[in-house]
């Protein structure tokens, strides 16, 4: 029995060895088979990081620029006939209108109005404080900026020939636009000192009812501010306990009394009208019976 299976095993072993064959080998045209090992795999694109916004408040800093109404305080600073030099920044407006000049008289017809033109002259507009009711006239000359562009102005106050105010220009960079502000009110169309008329705002309080950056309407009862600066007495109407003294948009002292500000460019206000604005923070002060201090954020409306 011992002797069959021995000779099984080896008959099994032989008939397995003959069947095996050897691999073919590859045609001698064949492009030769890489091994895994020898795979070398491309790294992926490389995504690079965008790059950080500019930050505007870096390159005003670094320009030593000022906003366009703080010029008009500080112009006593910046005037060209003393060889001083400043920045300003804000944004460009519209073109300032001007008259033009009449046709000539044709006989005895009467005389044919102009009408209004453009002047060499556009608005800057501070975009700080104000809500577009702030700005100085510039004259751009061949510098690059157009409407809307945010930017900072090199010069010095000039006075033209009708002895008005004028920022000449001799350098402008460009600005990354301005944060969106909090404000919901319509700006003003452009800077102005005039009183504008109009209807109570939607949300509107009285004065003495008022809270942190409402619409408060409000009378004069007291005298107009002796400085800029301090203040209009305000209450809810004439003949009320002064409830608040309120500084409008861009009336603060100037550096040292040089106050070189025309009368076009200070608010005038009068008794028995009644006016609204978006006021800031209140601030109440040690004494109960003292006017608290209210800023206003935009220019004041008079109430049709």
């Amino acid at each position: 029995m011992r002797a069959v299976v021995l000779l099984a095993l080896l008959v099994a072993c032989q008939g397995s060895g003959g069947t095996d064959k050897p691999p073919p080998k590859p045609p001698a045209d064949a492009a030769p088979v890489e091994d895994a090992l020898d795979l070398v795999f491309e790294d992926a694109p490389r995504v690079e990081p965008e790059p950080e916004p500019p930050d505007p408040g870096k390159l005003i800093a670094e320009l030593g620029a000022m906003p366009a109404w703080q010029a008009v305080i500080d112009r006593a600073q910046l005037l060209a006939r003393r060889g001083q030099r400043g920045v300003v920044y804000g944004k460009i407006g519209p073109a300032i209108m001007q008259l033009g000049e009449p046709p000539e008289r044709v006989g005895s017809a009467k005389p044919i109005d102009a009408g209004l033109e453009a002047s060499p002259y556009v608005w800057l507009v501070d975009d700080t404080e104000g809500n577009g009711a702030l700005g100085i006239r510039v004259l751009l000359a061949k510098e690059p900026a157009k409407e809307g562009d945010r930017v900072a102005l090199g010069g010095a106050w000039f006075l033209d020939d009708k002895k008005r105010w004028y920022w000449k220009v001799d350098s402008v960079t460009t600005l990354p636009a301005a944060p969106p502000g909090d404000i919901k009110d319509p700006p003003a169309p452009f800077p102005s000192h005039e009183i504008q008329t109009g209807n109570y705002p939607a949300g509107v309080r009285t004065i003495t009812l008022a809270k942190d950056n409402d619409a408060v309407y409000f009378q004069i009862v007291g005298p107009p501010p002796v400085r800029d600066g301090d203040g209009w007495l305000v209450a809810n109407e004439l003949g009320d306990t002064p409830f608040a003294r309120l500084t409008l948009p861009g009336e603060r002292a100037a550096y040292g009394g040089q106050d070189m500000r025309a009368a076009n460019e200070r608010w005038v206000l009068k008794r028995v009208q009644t006016y609204w604005v978006r006021i800031g923070k209140i601030r109440k002060h040690a004494k109960p019976d003292e006017p608290v201090s209210i800023n206003a954020r935009t220019a004041p409306v008079r109430i049709n």
